[in-house]
């Protein structure tokens, strides 16, 4: 079988045009000063600096109650958009199932306005039962309340004096203001690894968000459910493809210092929030006193290394998944402790990361 190259949908100003290049978005980290007058200025600068270094989309996380975690994404977001100009914004991921899906249209369809039709929606249902408890929705019933939230947005952007009556939001007629500026709607990127969520991404999102804790060899099973479930509803296989990343111009500082702590780092949160069944397996071995090297467990699941190591990366899940979209999360997956902001790497580490993904990685996939 040759390689499978799918069409990318991607919105610009009012409408989505099809577009085959290979696209990349990046995670901004949550850099706070609370002493500043202007205490994200450094997010708000790693924004800008990622659209001078040609990244197509930044993103954002969502958690509530945990430090170095951004608790309003959409608003943080309207404040990028208001900063920048050509780069597109999103959420990644914004846990939908534990909000009103109607107040989340009208915040996604304002930030359009406000960037001028550069926003998309990320969606995931999280893991974490206590930030469903507080805004009075049950975790149990996170797969549930997803499908009824996205059923919402789609109705409510597309169409004017509109009604619903689910099983957990109920609303009689009515249009959703301000209108969105993309049209059908701002594209909405639906996350999740076992197949019930990869089914739905298929039938009720624009993209499946892939990862970022999922080895290539679970990614790739994963794909295969989406993809037949998307040529079954004759539905678009756009889908991105996140890797947690770090990358520099030493690859033995990078091996020796950097990688391990990262990964000790990652694990620690993983084992939250691990529900697959290759991941529980990785924590069993763990857990049995067996060494790992970190390299082992960073070889399939993350873009580490020099420039033309993370080139070579891309380059294999290109050719192994066909991914036409790869979002790299910068020193991001951290436990979340105030004094590491949930990202590994300051400012200055940060900036230079960027730089050195925009002028050597980026250009290689442009010819």
């Amino acid at each position: 079988m040759g390689l499978i190259v799918p069409r990318i949908a991607i919105a610009r100003g009012a409408c989505w045009i099809e577009d085959s290049r290979l696209r990349f978005s990046l995670s901004l980290p949550t850099l706070r000063r609370p002493e500043s007058r202007d205490p994200y200025a450094e997010t708000f600068e790693l924004a800008r600096l990622a659209e001078e270094e040609g990244f197509d989309t930044a993103t954002i996380g969502h958690h509530h109650f945990m430090p170095g975690n951004q608790s309003d994404p959409l608003t943080f977001m309207s404040a990028v958009a208001a900063r920048t100009t050509t780069l597109r914004i999103g959420t990644g991921i914004f846990l939908l199932p534990a909000h009103n899906p109607v107040r989340v249209a009208e915040q996604v369809a304002t930030i359009d306005q406000i960037s001028g039709g550069r926003i998309s929606l990320g969606v995931g249902s999280g893991w974490w039962p206590l930030e469903y408890q507080v805004h009075g929705s049950d975790f149990r019933e996170r797969g549930a309340r997803m499908e009824e939230a996205l059923e919402i947005l789609r109705l409510v952007w597309s169409e004017e004096e509109t009604a619903f009556d689910g099983r957990f939001w109920q609303f009689p007629e009515l249009t959703v203001h301000p209108r969105p500026v993309q049209s059908p709607h701002p594209p909405i990127w639906v996350a999740g690894v076992v197949d019930a969520a990869v089914e739905r991404a298929a039938r009720l999102g624009d993209a499946w968000l892939c990862g970022p804790v999922q080895s290539l060899g679970r990614a790739k099973r994963c794909l295969d459910v989406y993809r037949a479930a998307t040529a079954r509803l004759g539905r678009s296989d756009d889908w991105i493809l996140r890797r947690f990343a770090w990358i520099g111009v030493d690859r033995e500082v990078i091996t020796h210092q950097i990688l391990p702590r990262y990964i000790d780092g990652l694990l620690e949160h993983w084992r939250e929030s691990a529900e697959d069944s290759e991941e529980k397996a990785l924590f069993a071995r763990l857990d049995a006193a067996e060494s790992i090297p970190a390299e082992e467990i960073a070889a399939d699941r993350l873009l580490w290394g020099t420039p033309d190591d993370v080139v070579g990366q891309i380059e294999r899940y290109r050719r192994e998944t066909g991914c036409q979209h790869v979002h790299a999360a910068f020193g991001a997956g951290m436990p979340a402790r105030e004094e590491e902001y949930s990202t590994l790497g300051r400012f200055e580490e940060q900036a230079e990361m960027i730089r050195l993904f925009g002028r050597e990685v980026i250009p290689a996939f442009q010819a």
